[in-house]
């Protein structure tokens, strides 16, 4: 049992370090998907995806070998600017490729404006559904969202299977499931890191970085293309993953949720799932827990943080879809930014893998004769601020005209995705919120990430319509609503200060421990030093 794992200590590698190193495998190759976009968007040009936005002028050979595909005969009769080509040098073991290209690719900016646009829209869809699987996740518990997620999963890659040249809407509603799925197995696995303790934060922290660099799936599925796999037969291939997701959600997760704190009897049934309550005590907790968790929305703390968690998130999105121009304004080729500049940032993403982990060794850093919990927010509070400076950092390097800046750039704003992220995690599993309402707290800010998205549809038209494509006067927008955020480490500092910060799991809403439940001691908590 999970109980015994933690009661053992740390010499004990058993079933708890096993579900650690298959959640991490899980993270990498499943989560994350959709951070892969760049090289997914090599094959997506290759398969002749929203080609017939370009005027495509093929010689007459080849427009005959076009005649089964409608959309590409179609586009040779619109007037459209000039397309760009680039010609394809075939390397050893790769095959060449015949439709439309025969040695030479065509595409143009409205196909690749397009295909930006889809991702945005992909996010934002992503975004907006995780609220309601969280409320889902906090009702139901792990079991039932894992296995709608993995119905999700598999309805998002067999509809991949379904799209074409001809179908590319296809492309939303199916990587949205992906990326919405993935998301989900994410935050459903990060309660493995409440089995581990001190090193807690190392774990969460661990998964989260492994989330950010699973755009190596993507990278594989280029590189298979390369060999002549189709796209479509690689997310059918993708499909297997439901079988390691099963697996863990059978074998090694829980069917309603890790505990946090642990309890020291943490493994027996009839403690966890709270057997023999009657139904009106259930609609009673039921009417407590919603009262829980209406006072932590109402709180500033949490106020606080959506509102520094949406301009952070908008400050990245922004960056994302503008950081070209910045390139542009420099003398750097278009088609050089996608093969090369593109390509690097989108590799750098891997360094997570390396970053999460030493961050979540900072917030299990204790050396502190503070309560726990007042040590653990001040630890939280030590990270929002590094992201808030990286925030600014990154709103300030496209302001500078030096391509050495830009590519630091890149660097800085892998560190600073990482941070956020596991900041906000770090945040919302503290003990002063309700742990049952993890779900919800972590879906209210994608929520408003998903309406910094739409925000950022709004900053796009104004460059793009009023501002010559100069992105200088909305970097100092940017650059204000940084400034505001940083109220919210200040406001922690406040509670802090003031011992304002509490632990929900003992008596804050009305939550009794039993003696048959009593917590874990925390081996590095003053009472045990």
């Amino acid at each position: 049992e999970y109980g015994a794992d933690v009661a053992m200590g740390p010499c004990c590698c058993s079933k708890r370090h096993v579900t650690f190193v298959w959640a991490t495998l899980e993270c990498l190759f499943f989560t994350g998907v959709i951070f892969g976009w760049v090289w997914l968007t090599v094959t997506l040009r290759r398969d002749a995806y929203f080609l017939d936005l370009c005027n495509v002028s093929l010689s007459e050979d080849i427009s005959r070998d076009l005649t089964k595909n409608e959309v590409l005969k179609d586009s040779l009769r619109k007037d459209r600017p000039k397309c760009r080509t680039t010609t394809t040098t075939v390397a050893p073991g790769e095959v060449e490729y015949r439709l439309p290209f025969n040695g030479t690719q065509y595409f143009c900016d409205e196909q690749e404006d397009r295909l930006d646009l889809m991702y945005v829209v992909i996010i934002i869809v992503r975004n907006f559904l995780i609220l309601p699987v969280g409320i889902f996740l906090d009702k139901y518990g792990t079991t039932r969202t894992r296995l709608l997620t993995v119905l999700t999963f598999v309805m998002g890659t067999l509809m991949m299977t379904f799209s074409s040249a001809a179908f590319p809407w296809l492309l939303i509603p199916a990587l949205s499931l992906v990326s919405l799925a993935g998301l989900v197995l994410l935050i459903t696995n990060l309660q493995v890191a409440n089995l581990f303790g001190e090193h807690r934060y190392t774990v969460m922290a661990t998964f989260i970085g492994a989330y950010h660099a699973c755009s190596v799936i993507m990278t594989c599925m280029k590189a298979t293309n390369d060999l002549g796999v189709g796209t479509q037969t690689s997310f059918m291939f993708l499909t297997i993953a439901i079988v390691p997701i099963l697996v863990s959600t059978i074998a090694f997760l829980p069917k309603s949720r890790i505990p946090w704190p642990l309890p020291a009897t943490y493994g027996n049934n009839h403690v966890l799932n709270g057997h023999g309550r009657s139904k009106n005590s259930r609609d009673s907790r039921n009417r407590e827990d919603f009262a829980a968790f209406k006072n932590v929305a109402c709180s500033s703390l949490f106020a606080w943080s959506l509102v520094w968690f949406g301009i952070l998130y908008l400050g990245e999105c922004f960056y994302d879809e503008n950081f070209r121009l910045v390139f542009t304004r420099l003398g750097v080729d278009k088609e050089y930014i996608n093969t090369e500049y593109l390509r690097l940032y989108s590799g750098l993403k891997l360094l997570g893998l390396a970053v999460a982990p030493a961050l979540g060794y900072v917030l299990d850093w204790r050396r502190s004769y503070n309560p726990p919990r007042i040590q653990h927010m001040y630890r939280s509070l030590m990270l929002m601020v590094l992201s808030c400076i990286l925030a600014l950092l990154n709103s300030l390097l496209p302001l500078i005209p030096s391509l050495p800046f830009q590519i630091a750039g890149f660097v800085l704003q892998t560190v600073e995705r990482v941070a956020v992220l596991v900041a906000v995690v770090s945040f919302l599993s503290h003990v002063h919120f309700p742990i049952e309402h993890f779900g919800k707290y972590i879906g209210c800010h994608y929520l408003v990430a998903s309406l910094s998205g739409l925000v950022g549809f709004a900053f796009q038209y104004l460059i793009h319509h009023h501002m010559n494509s100069n992105p200088f006067y909305v970097h100092l927008i940017l650059l204000v609503l940084l400034v505001i955020s940083c109220g919210h480490p200040i406001n922690i500092w406040y509670h802090c200060r003031q011992g304002l910060i509490h632990d929900a799991s003992q008596s804050d809403y009305g939550v009794e421990i039993t003696p048959q439940e009593k917590l874990v001691p925390d081996l590095d908590s003053p009472s045990t030093a």
